[in-house]
């Protein structure tokens, strides 16, 4: 019986079973299994901790509570409210199935390998964004801590409270994850100085939006993404990017006249809305802004 054969006789066995399986409702919402990893550890994904013993302890040693989920992670925030770990999504990133123990003709029928591609890739430009963060933009990203391979040195096991309520342990070695300065929304920031009447703070934050971007441009740095109210959010009035998993170094950036402008657009849309008899002041200090960092012709 040749291989080809022998693949059918096995995908005619497991038809049914895959039926059943494929109409089997996944969880919704944040479970354990959708953040374990089954990838081993790389070289080139290993992070140099800049904490002590006694530091990583206390950077870990509360619960922490479901925030949100975003497009590539599950966020927790911890009980005082001062940072934010998030766990990545390994749908994203998954590359073995149960799919891996069928003959290579049956497996390139079920889990294609162009597939398998697209997540390594995937997984691949996400890292590299992370570590893009976490080594040249600290400061503008407010990232304290990056544990990208599965290590055995840490020892801490972190509870984690769900959705739901429920408490659950996780063995921080054997996941992937970061850890961040917890920021405000900048939607929910703007938004709050305006109604509370705080004009002038607002054109601060605006400013610092502006900046930010600015420096990250500078080191030849842009994001894929760039979206006011998803990627950004304020430390006190100070504004960082939260969303950290689209920074790219290895193609031509855009001009950062451009991402400024850009930005500068959807700064506008949200003043319009929002602060409409403020519009003019605004798009007038942003112009002001943008124009410190026009190339000099």
């Amino acid at each position: 019986m040749n291989m080809l054969k022998a693949s059918r006789i096995i995908i005619l066995m497991l038809f049914p079973a895959i039926l059943f399986l494929s109409g089997c409702e996944r969880p919704k919402g944040f479970t354990v299994k959708k953040i374990t990893s089954h990838h081993a550890p790389m070289p080139e994904w290993e992070i140099p901790s800049p904490f002590s013993r006694g530091e990583l302890d206390a950077l870990f040693n509360q619960p922490f509570r479901y925030l949100g989920s975003g497009n590539h992670t599950y966020a927790f925030v911890s009980e005082d409210d001062r940072l934010v770990i998030k766990f990545f999504k390994q749908k994203h990133m998954k590359t073995r199935t149960w799919a891996d123990f069928l003959p290579i003709p049956a497996k390139k029928i079920f889990y294609p390998m162009g597939k398998i591609h697209r997540r390594m890739q995937e997984r691949r430009e996400a890292f590299t964004s992370y570590k893009i963060a976490y080594e040249e933009l600290k400061e503008e990203t407010a990232i304290l801590y990056l544990h990208l391979n599965k290590t055995d040195h840490l020892g801490i096991t972190l509870t984690l409270i769900d959705q739901n309520g429920n408490s659950l342990k996780v063995p921080l070695d054997q996941m992937e994850f970061l850890v961040q300065k917890r920021a405000t929304l900048a939607f929910n920031h703007l938004k709050n100085l305006y109604q509370e009447g705080k004009n002038q703070e607002a054109i601060e934050a605006i400013t610092s939006l502006l900046n930010v971007v600015a420096k990250r441009s500078q080191k030849g740095i842009y994001d894929k993404d760039l979206q006011l109210f998803k990627n950004f959010g304020f430390i006190e009035n100070q504004a960082v990017e939260i969303d950290i998993g689209e920074f790219r170094k290895d193609e031509t950036p855009n001009p950062m006249h451009d991402e400024l402008k850009a930005l500068s657009l959807q700064i506008h849309d949200f003043v319009k809305l929002y602060a409409p008899k403020h519009l003019k002041e605004v798009d007038l200090s942003m112009k002001q802004e943008i124009k410190r960092y026009e190339p000099n012709l």
